[in-house]
């Protein structure tokens, strides 16, 4: 849970934060506010479910702030601290979803009965909450994912009729001749449903499109429906242009407050037929991939291009093989830091290293001969603390996964299997990287393996595979100089002349008059 401590005194904000174990309480995140105002914005931005707020402050006093909270419609318990004992401070606390109301100086023990008792409320709330959201769950479950189903089905169609388009919008009650559409992505939807909603995504997005009916159901016809990570508001009305702008900002803004739950949207702003929906989708996911990750639309310093984990691979592998977790998060840790330092990365860009990411760990998995684990990360994840909070748990996952009695032997084997290559082979071009492709290594992996194993780096061994073969073609056949080199590898005559001599100390063409019988 989250904790948000208001008062103007720092010296109380620190006491109040130092004298509690608040992990106990289950609170992992406190947020601190001078005044009102200040705690304002905190709540809008981080929703916390507990605040211990002072009244008198500049500003914006206590009394102002908690019927700011009760306006918006927040949830969040309040414990009020005062040096004031008066009954319209009391009163606004009990308006503003108040537990207690506490009386500077207070004793410790006291704050923390207010706390405990806050805290079972909290607890109770979301129990009755996820009991009702569940009970009529269970009763649309069924129809809406038939009809979800059917629409993947109808989007995902390159040649989708336009009569089978008409008849899925007529049957969830939209006009296939005038209708909106808008896209909104979920942003810490995972985060949310891991920690209030029982690990059930499937009553969390109940629960989304609950407050999207109670928005929009004045419109006229309307119908909400999820397909892949998005949720589509498809609407019928006459309203304007600028009212279904401000509903979709409603929707957003009732969705953080209510659920806690960021979100990106795309609206094509145009009204639609059924031919037109496929296009409109896609521009509508256009714009959300140029939304800034960040979640402001400020200017600053954008994101450059680069690679910061295909050319790790190497040091990935070593890590797993080594079951070293510590270097892996802190990878993770690093490249979070690195693009946190720009004010714009686009979630295009994002969806750029998380393509990466995914090439990288299919060939490690490769690598690892790994059965029984292959996932990769999502497509769509849209916050950065989220993204690497994923990584980090499919590298743990990963190690956790690995058969590394199996693995030595299996590497070995591996390595064997680029030797068998290079012999069957040493007539053709061979190169380091073309090897590393071709057996789902990093070059510098390969190289230090094959010189491990063998004692000799992959080109010498190539080298002298080659030379072996001309010394036999020399001896056993009256192949010219340059039939020689070819069949042994070489392209060049003059090339094949200067490292058979490195070699030997002697021309091919010296060899054959001095040893051949």
């Amino acid at each position: 849970m989250k904790l948000l401590i208001v008062d103007d005194e720092e010296h109380v904000r620190e006491g109040v934060e130092l004298s509690i174990e608040w992990q106990s309480y289950n609170i992992n995140q406190i947020f601190m506010a001078e005044n009102g105002l200040e705690a304002l914005e905190l709540v809008r931005k981080h929703s916390p479910e507990l605040i211990i707020c002072d009244m008198s402050m500049h500003i914006m006093d206590g009394t102002e702030f908690l019927e700011k909270l009760r306006e918006e419609g927040w949830t969040s318990k309040v414990i009020v601290l005062s040096g004031y004992q008066q009954f319209h401070y009391t009163r606004a606390t009990l308006l503003a979803n108040g537990v207690d109301y506490l009386l500077k100086p207070f004793k410790i023990r006291d704050l923390e009965k207010a706390i405990q008792k806050a805290c079972d409320q909290i607890k109770q709330e979301q129990e009755v909450r996820l009991k009702e959201l569940s009970t009529n769950f269970r009763l649309n479950e069924v129809n809406n994912l038939v009809m979800e189903q059917r629409f993947s089905r109808l989007i995902e169609e390159e040649q989708v009729s336009k009569e089978e388009l008409i008849t899925f919008l007529t049957t969830i009650g939209i006009n296939p001749d005038f209708f909106y559409v808008v896209t909104f992505l979920p942003r810490n939807k995972d985060a949310i449903v891991k920690q209030y909603y029982a690990r059930d995504e499937q009553l969390f997005n109940y629960s989304m499109k609950n407050i999207v009916q109670e928005l929009v159901e004045s419109f006229g016809s309307w119908y909400v429906l999820q397909h892949e990570e998005f949720i589509l508001l498809f609407i019928s009305s006459n309203y304007l242009l600028t009212d279904i702008e401000l509903v979709v900002k409603k929707i957003q803004a009732a969705w953080k407050r209510t659920l806690r739950l960021s979100s990106f949207s795309g609206f094509y702003k145009m009204g639609l037929t059924a031919s037109r929906l496929q296009l409109a989708l896609f521009e509508e996911k256009s714009i959300i991939l140029n939304c800034n990750i960040f979640g402001h639309n400020k200017s600053g310093r954008k994101s450059t291009a680069m690679h910061f984990f295909i050319d790790k691979e190497r040091v990935i592998l070593e890590a797993i093989l080594a079951k070293n977790k510590q270097y892996l998060h802190e990878l993770v840790e690093s490249f979070e830091m690195e693009l946190a330092s720009y004010e714009i990365v686009s979630l295009r860009e994002l969806q750029h290293y998380t393509v990466e990411i995914n090439l990288l760990l299919v060939r490690i998995y490769i690598q690892l001969n790994s059965d029984n684990f292959h996932e990769t990360m999502p497509l769509w994840l849209s916050q950065l603390e989220e993204w690497s909070s994923k990584l980090k748990q499919i590298f743990s996952d990963l190690l956790e996964s690995v058969n590394y009695s199996r693995l030595e032997v299996t590497q070995v084997q591996s390595i064997a299997a680029v030797r068998n290559y290079i012999n069957d082979h040493m007539k053709e071009e061979v190169t380091l990287s073309g090897l590393a492709e071709k057996f789902h290594f990093s070059p510098q992996y390969l190289a230090k393996k094959f010189k491990e194993e063998y004692g000799t780096t992959i080109m010498n061994y190539l080298t002298q595979l080659r030379i072996e073969k001309a010394f036999s073609l020399l001896d056993h056949t009256e192949l010219s100089i340059q039939e020689v080199a070819s069949e042994s590898g070489f392209e060049e005559l003059n090339y094949f002349s200067k490292v058979f001599k490195k070699h030997t100390g002697i021309t091919p063409s010296g060899y054959r008059k001095k040893y051949k019988m």
